[in-house]
């Protein structure tokens, strides 16, 4: 199961997709994966955030790194924007996908331009969550 960008940012548990990936702009010097760590859980450190995330977060980080992806390669998101009717292993299939694609654009990208991405991808979250 996934839930939408809209979905996720009505939960009182889940962190703001939009929001989540524009404070990741301020952590590119750490690389793409753990600056949106850092600014969806607060930490990259597994032992800090395991006791605090919920279910919510954990679709929250691979949303946010569908949307993230889908802006370098759209065959990320091949059948439109996560939502209700993506079951687990399509999203699954989808966030690992994204990953690839994100990392191999990472490494040939400044930290500059990685910046950049995060904060077209927090327009694009904002836009899918209706604001």
């Amino acid at each position: 199961m996934s839930m939408s960008v809209t979905e996720l940012a009505e939960l009182p548990t889940a962190p703001t997709i939009s929001r989540g990936l524009c404070e990741a702009a301020s952590y590119v010097d750490q690389g793409p994966f753990r600056a949106l760590r850092r600014a969806l859980f607060g930490t990259t450190t597994f032992e800090d955030f395991i006791a605090v995330i919920t279910p919510e977060h954990a679709i929250a980080e691979g949303v946010a790194l569908i949307v993230l992806g889908g802006l370098i390669d759209p065959g990320v998101t091949d059948r439109g924007w996560p939502d209700s009717t993506w079951d687990a292993g399509y999203t699954a299939e989808r966030v690992g996908h994204a990953h690839q694609v994100i990392g191999r654009w990472a490494d040939s990208h400044s930290e500059q331009q990685l910046a950049h991405l995060f904060e077209a991808a927090a327009d694009r979250a904002r836009t899918l969550e209706g604001r």
